[in-house]
């Protein structure tokens, strides 16, 4: 017994008429003509009386229009319990890295919403670290961040989305801007503006290395865990700084980015999600990252 027939069953006996029935279920009358006598041939019983005017219940049908109304309710109320509850355990957290993602991130996240609506997002501005903590903790599902080597080794993939070549940050007005060229000798008596070791360990180590190859040891006046922090202090004329490109992409004012030939290191902003049993939403979010074309600076579409 199908609850399509009992649906159909019930909208007969409201309606009084075949044709009546078929309009209100968005169907036709023969449709309904042979749900019907499906459903009377498996129980093995009339449930209708017809006239040329109109058609009325039976005795058998008075019995079980009550019963079939009570069927249809609860096959109804078991599937909004279903789908409340897939659509609560389909809810997808995202941490993000801001300043690597501005270009792309809040399309890719309106797109993939418009294509799966029914999978709830919630994404939060994370430094590279706060999200390998979150990672570990489980209090999100997917990361878009910095190499995290340590994810690596655990129970996490990863996808790489696009690799950032490092810029120098040069505050407007600086005289080195009038150089054609810059190089780690110029910078001897400039200030030194850095991200956090423990957050950008490479490339902490890599300026400085660069330093100790041309025979000084930067003179660092301070280090900041996020790159708005970090460019207040560079466009106020404080010191100079080495970013990725992605940040020429943020609107800053006060400062300008200068390749330098000598900063032969890019950074790559990469996707990790859970390795081992993962949900089939989160697995539709990577498959669909991985569908679009991610480059630096650029819109996807």
């Amino acid at each position: 017994m199908e609850i399509k027939s009992l649906k159909t069953f019930i909208a007969v006996a409201a309606l009084k008429n075949f044709s009546a029935a078929a309009k209100q279920l968005y169907t036709v009358q023969p449709n309904v003509s042979r749900q019907i006598s499906d459903l009377e041939k498996e129980l093995g019983v009339k449930l209708f009386t017809r006239s040329t005017r109109e058609v009325n219940l039976t005795e058998t049908g008075k019995i079980l229009l009550p019963e079939a109304i009570e069927i249809v309710a609860n096959n109804t109320r078991v599937t909004e319990l279903v789908r409340a509850a897939e659509d609560k355990q389909q809810s997808l957290r995202i941490g993000y890295l801001a300043s690597a993602c501005s270009t792309f991130f809040p399309q890719l996240v309106s797109q993939f919403s418009a294509r799966y609506p029914r999978i709830k997002i919630s994404i939060q501005e994370m430094t590279s670290k706060e999200q390998l903590n979150a990672l570990l903790e489980n209090k999100i599902d997917v990361s878009f961040s910095r190499p995290q080597p340590l994810l690596e080794k655990e129970r996490f993939s990863c996808a790489e989305i696009y690799t950032d070549p490092l810029v120098a940050a040069i505050p407007d007005g600086h005289p080195l801007l009038k150089q054609k060229k810059i190089t780690f000798q110029d910078l001897k008596s400039e200030n030194f503006i850095l991200f956090k070791p423990e957050e950008a360990m490479d490339l902490h180590h890599h300026v400085v290395s660069n330093c100790e190859k041309n025979g000084f040891y930067p003179n660092i006046t301070s280090h900041h865990g996020n790159i708005r922090s970090l460019m207040t202090v560079v466009s106020a004329g404080l010191g100079i700084s080495f970013v990725p490109t992605c940040v020429k992409y943020l609107g800053l004012n006060g400062c300008q980015f200068i390749s330098m030939q000598e900063l032969n290191m890019t950074l790559k902003l990469n996707l990790y999600h859970c390795a081992a049993n993962c949900p089939s939403h989160i697995t539709q979010f990577v498959d669909f990252c991985a569908s679009k074309d991610i480059t630096l600076g650029h819109h996807i579409s």
